[in-house]
């Protein structure tokens, strides 16, 4: 008995070793380029060169490619899937599979410095691009014809209906901000001093978003620093308000949950990193998803300790960086390209940036006499007060807005009937042009737009010159 033992242990021993590939055996670590649709896309594991093929790490490859991939752990097994096209490709196995049928690999999936790598060519071509490579430039250059795609999430709230039904194709998913917790930090879904609610008419939004593809994932709000102490407190707590989540995704049926837990305290980032840890593998079990919207933060400021980025990527489907709002109480672009390349490669440093999508505001703010407005775009459905619309502004006092060359965000001053003075700061076509391009180089996930309600044409067309969205 011992003896099958020994021989089943060496077995599997020798099959990782084969599946396994020293850093000598590849060539080519950091000096291959890729470029997809003609602009460079960087893996965080630079791709290598095995008998003649490149590989790359799968799950970046996939998603940019618009697929959904799968890791499955046990079996070593990679699956992907985009429209009606499964690839399914094991570790160390030279036999691939395309919709069921055996393919025959020049080079296997490998595992390279602990990274699942994939070749290249073969599946790019599976899903129907192009590839050539330039062995001069040591470069690939995938063309897809139907262009590049990336997850784009819109962000559900208030008055967000007739803007989500009018883009309801452009999204690969919503996070719909019906959820908070009360004093007893207990789930609850109203909170009319918040605008929390789920409408009457929900059922509405998830009907129109399943019959287009889209994923519906709940978002649970706070950001009382009190509730949250004390909903993250002990393991009863957490288990409980856990519970309650489950609970309510499968009575929806929703996707999963977007967790936006925000100014927690720093003493509290232990107790959230459980929380985080323990929903995530309810969730799971569920065969639902996790993903987090989380503070932007830099090398030069980490504004918030509390939210400890490795850990919380590592325990979630995918996050989202809120990379706007910086210092809103001062008149100043609040969501700069410069400020945002310094968040995401925070981010990434930490985060595998596959599970990376940024976060863009989609609005402004004007600023006179210690108040503060949101400015949106163009005149639209929404009621609230303090808020200003640029159209409005440019004909009823002739605002002119300019482009700053830095961080690509608008600005202009006007004065009202009066004599009051304005300032404004807010996103442009270009600083979203910009930002999505930034996706693309450093090969993340997709987008998160805050929010449904803010989005115009002019918008829409920024992203959809970089990328459409993946289903």
């Amino acid at each position: 008995m011992r003896n099958i033992r020994k021989i089943s242990v060496l077995f599997l021993i020798g099959v990782f070793l084969l599946s396994t590939v020293s850093p000598l055996e590849i060539y080519g670590a950091g000096t291959i380029k890729v470029f997809l649709n003609g602009r460079e896309i960087k893996p965080d594991v630079p791709p290598v060169m095995k008998s003649s093929r490149v590989l790359v790490p799968f799950r970046f490859l996939g998603e940019n490619l618009g697929a959904n991939v799968h890791w499955d752990e046990k079996t070593k097994m990679i699956t992907a899937v985009k429209g009606s096209t499964q690839i399914i490709l094991r570790i160390g196995n030279s036999v691939a599979y395309i919709n069921g049928k055996p393919v025959k690999l020049d080079v296997p999936a490998l595992i390279v410095k602990g990274r699942t790598m994939v070749p290249i060519r073969f599946f790019s071509e599976a899903f129907g691009a192009q590839v050539h490579w330039d062995g001069a430039k040591m470069a690939v250059f995938i063309t897809v014809k139907e262009g590049l795609a990336k997850y784009i999430l819109g962000y559900y709230y208030s008055q967000s209906y007739d803007d989500f039904i009018k883009n309801v194709e452009k999204l690969t998913s919503i996070a719909a901000k019906w959820y908070t917790l009360d004093e007893n930090s207990n789930l609850v879904s109203y909170d009319n001093s918040r605008y929390i609610m789920k409408p009457q008419d929900y059922n509405l939004v998830l009907e129109a978003a399943r019959q287009k593809g889209v994923k519906v994932y709940a978002l649970i709000f706070e950001s009382d620093r009190a509730r949250l102490s004390q909903a993250l407190d002990t393991p009863e707590k957490r288990k409980a308000l856990i519970g309650q989540i489950v609970s309510e995704v499968e009575k929806e049926n929703y996707d999963g949950v977007n967790i936006d837990f925000e100014y927690i305290k720093p003493e509290d980032k232990e107790n959230f990193n459980s929380f985080i840890i323990e929903l995530y593998n309810a969730l799971k079990s569920k065969n639902k998803s996790l993903n987090i919207s989380l503070p932007a933060k830099t090398e030069k400021n980490d504004w918030w300790p509390a939210y400890d980025y490795e850990v919380l990527g590592k325990y979630s489907d995918f996050v989202v960086i809120m990379a706007y709002d910086k210092s809103p109480s001062a008149p100043g672009p609040q969501a700069g390209v410069d400020w945002t390349r310094e968040v995401v490669d925070y981010a990434t440093a930490r985060i595998p940036a596959q599970k990376v999508v940024l976060g863009v505001g989609y609005y402004g703010y004007a600023w006179t006499d210690g108040l503060r407005y949101t400015v949106l775009e163009e005149k639209n459905q929404m009621t609230y007060s303090r808020i200003l619309f640029l159209d409005e502004l440019k004909s009823k006092y002739g605002l002119k807005m300019n482009l700053d060359g830095n961080s690509l965000m608008a600005y202009g001053s006007f004065k009202d009937e009066k004599g009051v003075t304005y300032q404004i700061w807010m996103e442009s076509g270009a600083s979203v042009d910009a930002k999505c391009k930034l996706v693309i180089e450093k090969g993340l996930k997709g987008i998160a737009v805050w929010r449904l309600g803010y989005t115009t044409a002019s918008f829409w067309q920024a992203v959809y010159d970089n990328f459409k969205a993946a289903k």
